[in-house]
């Protein structure tokens, strides 16, 4: 099946690096580190410090930042390294800004194109939030832009309170944006552009993601735009669909007020996540198809508890409007107290597809369906499999 069983080694060694020290080596501080000649022949993906899968990108961890004063910094394609992040000089790199900043900081990112790739480790407090604001000119983005050759815009790894609005990250092959266990996550009116077409992290199964977060607490998901994410056309014809706004793990968090279209894939997926609201979006003009197989949702809830899709337009998406499922065959200890209310789903194939909670319909406990418009889909409302992957199964 499509998801993941990805919170292993990974945090795990970062936890050994970051807290014990174990044979994590020694790294000299970059105060002006520069990815305009770092990694000029775009070099295989490895596995680096932080624990994951990268391509031609920079590292950081917190300990080594060397903020620079004053409670605002710029950053322009036109700026320099050198200059002290002023208005009038600002700093010319993603990765020189980002890899010194210091709670309580705002990066202001004026536009034009940042073609580099940054991330992140142990970042930031839980009482002063880190800001990365785009400055929107007109027409004029700031864009950081993967060139089909970067595996993410930018990573957040064991990090707190991030706040990142107005900047759009397009073509990165595995997502524009991973957020990997992360305190306090603010994610407001950006955008994600045609990412996640060739992935290369092992943990997603060439799977890609407009925007992807992993064990994230305290997330608020609101505005963003997620257009022509997923994998490439040859991964699909293999049967392999990506997400807009991709979850894992998410708890206490809000996903509010997005638009998501063109996916090769699903709109929104909540996967085991605990007390989640997923409200008033609009999911639209996706492909759920993996090459004959409907098993991708609009909206897609698995393996859940507590979570609430509310106000959500969800319209003319080839495959179901939304699926709610126990694909680990988990409830009663989880995988229940899903609400469904005042959503309009049309033009899908179906409205919802309910499957592996051994009844139909689930009880009522795990699922509630009430006061929506599910009229004008191709077949039924609701459709329901008791066991959809065999009697008691979990789904391989």
């Amino acid at each position: 099946m499509h998801r993941f069983d990805r919170l292993s080694a990974r945090p795990i060694q970062l936890i050994l690096c970051t807290l014990l020290l174990i044979g994590c080596g020694v790294r000299e501080p970059h105060p002006a580190a520069s990815s305009r000649d770092l990694t000029p022949n775009h070099p295989r993906p490895r596995e680096g410090e932080l624990g994951i899968v990268y391509q031609n990108g920079v590292e950081c961890l917190g300990e080594e930042a060397q903020p620079r004063a004053g409670d605002e910094l710029y950053l322009s394609p036109q700026g320099d390294d050198s200059n002290p992040g002023t208005r009038a000089a600002p700093l010319g790199t993603l990765a020189a800004a980002l890899c010194n900043l210091r709670p309580g900081q705002t990066l202001y990112l004026l536009p034009g194109v940042y073609a580099e790739s940054v991330l992140l480790g142990d970042f930031g407090d839980p009482e002063t939030p880190i800001t990365l604001r785009g400055v929107i000119e007109g027409d004029r983005w700031p864009v950081l832009d993967g060139e089909n050759s970067r595996s993410m815009g930018l990573a957040l790894v064991e990090s707190r309170n991030f706040v990142i609005e107005n900047i759009e990250f397009r073509n990165y092959n595995d997502e524009g944006l991973e957020a990997l266990l992360v305190d306090g996550l603010v994610i407001q009116d950006c955008r994600f552009v045609e990412n996640g077409r060739a992935s290369t992290d092992p943990d997603s199964d060439g799977e890609g993601f407009g925007l992807n977060l992993v064990g994230v607490r305290g997330a608020l998901i609101e505005g963003n735009q997620a257009i022509g994410n997923g994998p490439n056309h040859e991964r699909w014809l293999n049967y392999t669909l990506g997400t807009g706004i991709n979850t894992y793990e998410l708890f206490d968090s809000v996903i509010r007020g997005n638009t998501v279209s063109g996916t090769v894939g699903g709109g929104i997926l909540v996967e085991d996540g605990e007390n989640v609201l997923v409200e008033n979006n609009i999911i639209e003009g996706n492909e759920l198809d993996a090459n004959g197989d409907y098993w991708d949702g609009g909206i897609w809830v698995d393996g859940s508890y507590n979570v609430t899709l509310r106000g959500n337009t969800i319209r003319d998406n080839h495959g179901p409007g939304m699926v709610l499922s126990d694909e680990d065959v988990q409830y009663p200890q989880t995988s229940y107290g899903i609400v469904v209310e005042g959503n309009t789903v049309s033009g899908n194939l179906t409205a919802a597809f309910l499957w592996n909670y051994g009844v139909c319909p689930p009880p009522e406990a795990a699922i509630r369906i009430e006061e929506n418009d599910f009229s004008g889909n191709e077949d039924l409302q609701i459709w329901c499999s008791a066991w959809e992957c065999g009697e008691g199964q979990p789904c391989e």
